[in-house]
């Protein structure tokens, strides 16, 4: 396995989604996330502020909307949410 710069972490909301999903799907949404833990600095296709004031990126990837930040002192990427479109 390839290692990954950041670990993902999904949040109770992210994680419903993703069991949500078909099989097929959830493997595919796995590997968006393993991509943008990557690359955690990645900027998404827009920003928007959550209820923190944390600027949280979206991005297109496929037919999903994954909402993320990366925590950096920790190494880790925030997935906070997942919709599909």
């Amino acid at each position: 396995m390839d290692e990954i710069d950041y670990e993902p972490v999904l949040s109770s909301k992210a994680t419903a989604a993703l069991l949500g999903l078909p099989k097929v799907r959830q493997s595919e949404l796995i590997a968006v996330i393993r991509q943008l833990a990557a690359l955690p600095t990645h900027p998404g296709d827009y920003r928007e502020k959550d209820h923190a004031g944390r600027e949280v990126e979206y991005i297109l990837a496929g037919d999903f909307v994954i909402g993320f930040w990366a925590d950096n002192p920790v190494r880790e990427l925030r997935i906070v949410e997942v919709d599909e479109v």
